[in-house]
């Protein structure tokens, strides 16, 4: 059985996903460009989203057809709750209803399992854009995949219209090349954990410094679509860890122009903890993995690591340019200074053994001193906050160290558990400066603060800019200028663990 009609231009796919249904549906359509939201358990939020974003695709799109396809992990074979296609599919109708009918004829919404796609079952964002870019392919009338999280409450009019006049732009000045636009925008600084303090720093093993590396929201021509369909897919990638594998694919590739746009601020849910628990390991293992593929494929990376080029940026919309100004990212409850001390605490442990593999000795050693430090530490109102004192600096000198690990002895999930472990570590130390420069300088005053935690609306604007993004961008260049401590942490290694033969 393929897609079923529910209501005029809204379809609704089979349980388990059969694989050419909503490739055909798409062909049949012949839309210029589709929009592709991963949801799970966004019930909430996907009517009101897709509503957003037809409306600005009318608008930013005139004349051309638009398709907007839900892929969704909710509904699952063992467990068909079908509570987010149900509200995408109810939102859509409702508006589509409104419009005449030649406006209605532009654009086209299905709903779709992705569940059982080519006979795999690996839950993850991944896998519902697996589905989407193996799809796709059999639309050939596809100038570009929007892909955006299911869990958006910005208004897309402005993400649009810079969407499609970067688009216009690139035709006009390279109209062979593939394009892959990536955005930038003000993240609440108790966000975006991993894509400040790893993938930043690792896409500049690649070449170019792609600070917006796992932002979720990205469009890729149709040329940059099917690198997705070429790469081997493993777990990581099928989970959490496609972001960061898509952008440095795109990095890889000459023939592929890397835009960053600026969108003003991502209103969306802050990742929470149980999804903390999870995706780190997956994010980072997928990352080590493409570096390993590209310097196994080209000596990418270690032509990297020995030249003197400088660092290479997207060609970048800023603020300026998309006319978008600065949004607050507002306020969160999301933070909890008690569960972050115990997650070092408890994690430690578990751990260990991969930090001790891959740390140098003295390394390794300060960090446990550390975590025995704060173990031992009281953690009353009334003290001051305490995490391990990793610093951006040390942080750095961990990354150099993991890296030499990986590339003298191919361990990936023993350089990735160590990692996973140390980021957290790291990003902690970045939120207890930035709660210190709001004021909260103890347990007492941050547990009161993180209730509703953010920065003064007067401040916000040059708090994110100097305090957050600068800081971040700071670190991200001193590990490349200093990239050539991985070479020496490799040779370190080489005579205990030699490289496996390629």
């Amino acid at each position: 059985m393929g897609f079923v009609e529910i209501r005029e231009n809204v379809f609704r796919g089979p349980l388990p996903a059969r694989e050419g249904a909503l490739g055909s549906l798409l062909a049949h359509f012949e839309p210029a460009h589709v929009v592709g939201h991963p949801t799970f358990r966004n019930a909430d939020n996907i009517g009101p989203e897709l509503r957003r974003g037809m409306e600005a695709a009318l608008t930013a799109f005139p004349g051309e057809r638009v398709a907007f396809v839900v892929s969704d992990g909710t509904c699952r074979l063992d467990e068909p709750d079908h509570s987010t296609l149900d509200a995408a599919m109810r939102a859509a109708a409702e508006f589509l209803a409104g419009l005449d009918t030649s406006v209605r004829a532009r654009l086209l919404v299905a709903a779709t399992p992705y569940d059982g796609y080519k006979g795999d079952r690996t839950p993850g964002k991944g896998s519902a854009l697996k589905l989407l870019f193996d799809e796709t392919a059999y639309c050939s009338t596809m100038q570009d995949l929007i892909l955006l999280d299911g869990d958006l409450r910005n208004d897309f009019h402005p993400w649009f219209q810079t969407f499609a006049a970067v688009a216009a732009q690139h035709r006009l000045r390279w109209p062979n090349r593939h394009y892959f636009v990536t955005a930038r925008y003000a993240r609440h600084f108790v966000d975006a954990s991993l894509t400040r303090f790893i993938v930043g720093p690792l896409t500049t093993l690649m070449g170019c410094y792609v600070p917006g590396g796992i932002s979720g929201d990205i469009v890729l021509s149709a040329g940059a679509v099917q690198h997705e369909r070429d790469v081997v897919w493993d777990e990581a990638r099928r989970r959490y860890g496609t972001d960061i594998a898509t952008t440095l694919d795109n990095i890889a590739d000459p023939e592929t122009a890397i835009y960053e746009v600026y969108l003003g601020a991502k209103l969306h849910d802050i990742t929470d903890e149980a999804k903390l628990s999870v995706m780190p390991g997956e994010v980072i293992g997928s990352a080590l993995n493409r570096l390993l593929y590209y310097e196994e494929r080209e000596g990418r990376v270690s032509r990297l690591l020995a030249s003197h080029e400088p660092l290479q940026r997207p060609i970048t919309w800023g603020p300026d340019k998309t006319g978008i100004a600065f949004i607050d990212p507002g306020h969160t409850d999301v933070f909890d200074v008690d569960r972050k001390r115990e997650a070092l605490l408890a994690g430690f442990e578990r751990y260990e053994k991969a930090m001790r593999e891959t740390l140098n000795t003295e390394t390794f050693r300060w960090v446990k001193e550390r975590v025995h430090r704060l173990r031992s530490a009281s953690a009353h109102d009334t003290d001051p906050v305490l995490f391990l004192n990793v610093t951006r600096d040390f942080w750095v000198q961990l990354l150099y160290e993991s890296l030499g690990h990986l590339f003298a002895t191919r361990q990936v999930d023993v350089v990735k558990s160590c990692l996973n472990y140390l980021y957290t570590a790291a990003f902690l130390e970045f939120c207890r400066e930035k709660l210190e420069r709001l004021g909260a300088r103890t347990y007492g005053a941050v547990r009161a603060m993180q209730k509703q935690l953010g920065v003064p609306p007067q401040e916000a604007e040059k708090f994110y800019r100097e305090e957050v993004d600068a800081v971040v961008e700071a670190m991200a260049l001193s590990f490349y200028e200093g990239r050539r401590a991985i070479v020496d942490e490799i040779t370190r290694r080489t005579s205990a663990f030699p490289a496996r033969p390629r």
